[in-house]
C-alpha cells in the first residue's frame, strides 16, 4: 500500500467548520472515487491555518494519479504532496 501525504494553507480568514463542510462535500467524495482508494484521514489543524491529511492506496500507480490531482486545489494553498510506501499498520 502507498499513501499520499498532503500538506496545506486554508485561506486567511477562514474557520475550521467551514473547512470541515467543504471537506465533506466536496475533498472526501472526491478522494474516495479515486481507483485503488482504501481510507483517507484528515487532521484537524495545530496552529491556525496549516491542514495535513494523508490517504491509502492499494497501489503505488493509484497513490502517485491521486498525487497529481492534489497538485490544485481551490480554495486552499498545496504546501506539499508526497507518496510514501507504508511500511506497516495496525
Amino acid at each position: 500500500m502507498f499513501a499520499v501525504v498532503v500538506k496545506v494553507e486554508l485561506p486567511e480568514g477562514s474557520t475550521i467548520e467551514q473547512g470541515r463542510a467543504q471537506l465533506k462535500a466536496d475533498v472526501i467524495p472526491q478522494v474516495k472515487a479515486r481507483p485503488g482508494f482504501v481510507a483517507g484521514y484528515w487532521l484537524a489543524p495545530t496552529s491556525g491555518q496549516d491542514g495535513l491529511s494523508f490517504a491509502i492506496y492499494k497501489d503505488e500507480h493509484s497513490a502517485r494519479q491521486a498525487a497529481d490531482t492534489v497538485k490544485s486545489m481551490p480554495p486552499v494553498k498545496v504546501v506539499s504532496v508526497e507518496v510514501r510506501e507504508v511500511a506497516a499498520s495496525a
